[in-house]
């Protein structure tokens, strides 16, 4: 019989502090609404995300380790 460990809830990275920041996390958030909404989950992706949202993908992953923290 083999165990699972459930993973943890996916959570941001870092908390934005400048308003800067804070723009660039919301205009993530916004633009993986718009993806998922769009195209939907098969589609998702952290690339399609950034493009969408005008933001690079390391600028991205600064703030969401994967998918599915945009998400949850």
């Amino acid at each position: 019989m083999s165990t699972r460990i459930a993973k943890p809830a996916a959570r941001m990275r870092k908390e934005p502090r400048q308003a800067r920041s804070v723009a660039t996390v919301e205009a993530i958030i916004d633009a993986g609404a718009r993806v998922l909404s769009e195209i939907g989950w098969a589609g998702f992706s952290t690339n399609k995300v950034a493009e969408a949202a005008g933001v690079s993908i390391g600028s991205l992953y600064q703030y969401f380790p994967d998918k599915l923290a945009l998400v949850y």
